[in-house]
């Protein structure tokens, strides 16, 4: 009986002991485990641009218009474009004040489902900051059309922290750190384009996997050529994201009639870096970007212009009276196949125009403050007469007080 006693004695001794060890191993590890891997929600804003999206809350239950910014964005929404909608999903962490990790630019005939967005609780954490979307073709309304989903995607560091953002299609999967990114996905083939700075590692279904550098395109073709990487189109544009300062490529000028002048500053917007052409005065006043290009694009057979604008203000209504005073006017001056030179215009404005005031054709109404993207589509059909040399491109602002932003500028060639 008293050896019974005792080897219970000894039991509980040892499993006290096992278990103290164990606390005060456990405990400690446990804790920094939590500490170093702990995540919060990122707060999303989705806002209409164009037309009116489409939004399923975690994907099941009602479909509803989005008429207007929501911050109700929860992880598994799917976020559906038409042919005429498009919208801008933004995503933010919180650390101490809202700072982007990534935007979504979402085209026409998209789906965007949202499966996570993620960054880590605690600042000692090694952790990135992290998203992961799905990317999806509508059905296409017109069955010999069929739908092709595009989106662009804007990675950037916050906070002192990497940002990864996991992109999925149904025959791909990428990851992509801080730079920017096109993608699209039609029913047989996803395709991947870095563009300017950036990387990309890119797993196709098959487990083929391969890394994008900049201005680099990956096509995924399940059961054909698999992963196929090929140069992106041709930027003849630099520094069109402003990520240097604009002495790389742009040279400004002012022109006002009497003081003040406007300014163009460089600023960053939601983590995106924009340059910013302001002005608060009355009387006639323009201050713009220029870059010089001269190069030859006979050999050419697309040539695409396109960035992204905002209008934040602006004191004249449309473009003014005679259509020529836009917050923000593209001009592109060409010398065509007979050595002709030419300029090709296109100008934005937010406030409605006078009935009255002259509404030219190339001049387009945007929602105040909100990106809007622009593509020109293809400019050697568009061009008044076929282009031999692209002399230069002239972003400007125009009227009396004005507050404009542009970014992502890119004049995109492909042979």
């Amino acid at each position: 009986m008293n050896g019974n006693r005792e080897r219970l004695a000894w039991f509980i001794l040892i499993v006290s002991f096992v278990l103290c060890i164990g606390l005060a191993v456990g405990l400690p590890l446990g804790g920094r485990h939590l500490v170093l891997t702990a995540c919060i929600d990122q707060k999303t804003l989705l806002e209409p641009q164009q037309g009116t999206p489409r939004l399923q809350l975690r994907g099941r239950g009602q479909v509803f218009a989005l008429t207007g910014p929501s911050w109700d964005v929860p992880a598994g929404t799917a976020v559906t474009t038409d042919h005429s909608a498009q919208s801008l999903l933004t995503l933010y962490t919180l650390d101490g004040e809202l700072a982007a990790v990534a935007t979504v630019q979402m085209y026409g005939d998209t789906e965007i489902v949202l499966l996570s967005a993620r960054s880590p609780r605690f600042a000692v954490s090694p952790l990135p900051h992290r998203v992961v979307l799905e990317l999806q073709v509508p059905p296409s309304p017109v069955e010999a059309q069929p739908a092709e989903g595009r989106v662009r995607i804007t990675v950037s560091s916050a906070a002192g922290r990497d940002t990864e953002v996991e992109l999925r299609t149904a025959h791909m999967t990428a990851l992509l750190s801080s730079g920017s990114y096109e993608a699209r996905v039609r029913a047989g083939s996803s395709e991947l384009t870095v563009r300017g700075d950036g990387s990309a590692e890119v797993t196709a279904v098959d487990g083929e996997t391969i890394t994008l550098g900049a201005s680099q395109r990956a096509i995924v073709q399940p059961g054909a050529d698999g992963v196929s990487v090929t140069p992106a189109e041709r930027n003849l544009l630099v520094n069109g994201n402003f990520a240097r300062p604009l002495e790389a490529g742009w040279q400004s000028y002012h022109d006002e009639q009497q003081a003040p002048s406007g300014s163009i500053e460089l600023v960053d917007v939601a983590g995106r870096r924009a340059a910013r052409l302001y002005r608060d005065g009355i009387g006639h006043a323009e201050v713009g970007l220029v870059q010089e290009i001269n190069y030859d694009v006979r050999d050419f057979s697309s040539l695409i212009f396109a960035f992204s604008v905002q209008v934040q203000g602006q004191s004249l209504p449309g473009c003014g009276s005679l259509g020529s005073e836009c917050p923000i006017i593209v001009r592109i001056d060409y010398k065509d196949i007979y050595g002709t030179d030419r300029q090709w215009y296109y100008g934005f404005y937010s406030v409605d125009h006078v009935p009255t005031d002259v509404l030219q054709p190339w001049e387009q109404q945007v929602p105040l403050q909100t990106w809007v993207p622009f593509d020109s589509g293809n400019l050697i059909e568009v061009f008044e007469q076929p282009p031999a040399v692209i002399q230069g491109v002239t972003i400007y602002a125009s009227g009396h007080a004005f507050d404009a932003l542009v970014t992502d500028v890119e004049l995109l060639a492909q042979e």
